[in-house]
């Protein structure tokens, strides 16, 4: 080799090592990280310190009882764009699928302290809980549901929905994983599915495909009860969505993950409530729980829950990967958990995507889908995120 032609590959190493710096200088600035996980489905992240000026603005928003009063619920026909079709998968790779073994992984319990460290914390909001909401009340609503009917799977419209939370919040049960997440966009909801402080809600409460950008702002309430934040509120320090969501918006990939920050004590939000598990690549058909903060039933101020069996839609609809409930809520339910063994084992196996067409999911308003957790989302994103 010549000693020019050295000089002139030496200067094309030179410039392909500046070009890489200059590649990986842009993505911190943007905040956006590639992530892969599992079957090497690659993430989009979004990092606090990227956008720190404008995040601490807007963790400012819900501070106030009066202003997590006055939020409104997410619309999920807003942020979910216009989905594009991927590319078709074939019939091997749809039984490699179905012969997945089904997964778990626990969840904790919170600190013994933590309760009376809370109350320190947040006097005046462990006070409101602890008086009877008016307009509160105990007993089941029946909908749409035959006492004497035996299901073999699912049904679209068939459910039991009741006020979780009613009359008054307990802040030692399950549900206080559960809580409402505030966005620059609307509220959703979203649970604690981490020791190490993540919540897993919507991707749609995260990314907005109709405007391709974030939505940031987020800030998470446990157990919110009518305006009140017992533990506080906690803020986001990153956000992981698929990048099958920022490209098709279709509802498999509708899942995002987000990091919080300790409050002002140095504590986790799992410090004070635990978290709940996590369970995917079982069946389609489930006799979950699904809970939320619809704007349709309480005005979006406390916990519902449905419960009902799934089914998963036709393959046009997405088959096995999607799944069908029963249930009354809609719009700021989006993100909530559906859980597998409530109030046993807790895991939290779909979350609210929202609704298709009456032939593909049922009525408005008394049958909702969402994702069903596999290794194709659930897996890569806490892998990502540190789940």
């Amino acid at each position: 080799m010549t000693f020019a032609n050295t000089r002139l590959h030496s200067l094309r190493r030179l410039f392909g090592w500046w070009l890489l710096v200059a590649l990986g200088a842009l993505t911190a600035v943007c905040g956006f990280a590639q992530e892969t996980g599992t079957n090497q489905k690659v993430t989009t992240s979004l990092r606090r310190e990227s956008v720190r000026s404008q995040a601490d603005k807007d963790a400012e928003k819900f501070k106030t009882r009066e202003a997590r009063l006055q939020a409104k619920p997410l619309d999920w026909n807003a942020t979910i764009g216009k989905p594009t079709p991927r590319a078709k998968v074939s019939a091997e790779e749809e039984e490699q699928v179905k012969k997945r073994e089904a997964k778990s992984s626990d969840g904790g319990a919170r600190d013994p302290n933590s309760k009376r460290e809370a109350q320190r914390l947040h006097p005046e909001d462990w006070k409101r809980i602890s008086e009877s909401a008016p307009g509160h009340t105990m007993g089941l609503l029946q909908e749409h549901l035959n006492a004497n009917l035996v299901l073999a799977a699912g049904s679209p419209d068939v459910f039991t929905q009741y006020c979780e939370g009613c009359p008054v919040m307990n802040p030692d049960a399950p549900s206080a994983r559960i809580g409402k997440l505030f966005t620059n966009e609307g509220t959703c909801t979203a649970s604690v599915v981490s020791g190490n402080n993540v919540i897993v809600t919507a991707a749609h409460c995260c990314y907005d495909r109709s405007a391709k950008n974030w939505i940031g702002g987020w800030s998470f309430v446990p157990a919110y009860d009518n305006g009140s934040a017992p533990f506080g509120t906690f803020d986001w320090d990153g956000v992981t969505v698929l990048d099958d969501w920022v490209v098709h918006g279709d509802i498999p990939s509708d899942v995002c993950v987000i990091n919080l920050q300790n409050d002002s004590a140095g504590h986790g939000v799992a410090y004070y409530v635990g978290w709940m598990g996590r369970a995917w690549d079982g069946g389609g058909d489930q006799e979950l729980h699904s809970l939320g903060y619809p704007g349709n039933l309480g005005n979006a101020q406390t916990l519902e829950l449905c419960t009902s069996e799934t089914f998963s839609p036709k393959s046009s609809c997405g088959g096995d990967a999607v799944l069908n409930m029963g249930c009354s809520m809609t719009y700021g339910s989006s993100g909530g958990p559906w859980v597998m063994s409530y109030r046993g084992g807790d895991w939290v196996y779909a979350t609210v995507h929202g609704y298709d067409s009456q032939s593909c999911t049922g009525t408005f308003g008394k049958t909702f889908n969402g994702p069903r957790f596999s290794s194709d989302n659930i897996v890569p994103l806490c892998s990502a995120a540190g789940c």
